[in-house]
């Protein structure tokens, strides 16, 4: 599942993964983690259910995000973050 933004990404996507699923909001906004059966992106930390990671890809910018098709998720204001 790799993404055209992987060579700017903190981690390897495996690493990511783990971030998301371990909820790290200490993470936030180191990158972000896009959901392809619901079309959002959320930060790390994000308290809405955790997606199957089959589903999931991951940008390095909410920017990223937006360009791949995504939108901001409305539980973690993911673009709200500085």
């Amino acid at each position: 599942m790799t993404t055209d933004a992987a060579a700017v990404l903190p981690f390897d996507e495996e690493t990511l993964w783990e971030f998301m699923s371990a909820r790290d909001a200490s993470r936030a906004g180191s990158f972000f983690c896009a959901v392809r059966t619901t079309g959002i992106y959320c930060r790390p930390g994000c308290p809405a259910r955790l997606p199957l990671r089959r589903n999931v890809s991951f940008h390095a910018t909410a920017q990223d995000a937006e360009q791949a098709g995504f939108r901001a998720c409305k539980r973690c204001r993911p673009g709200a973050i500085r």
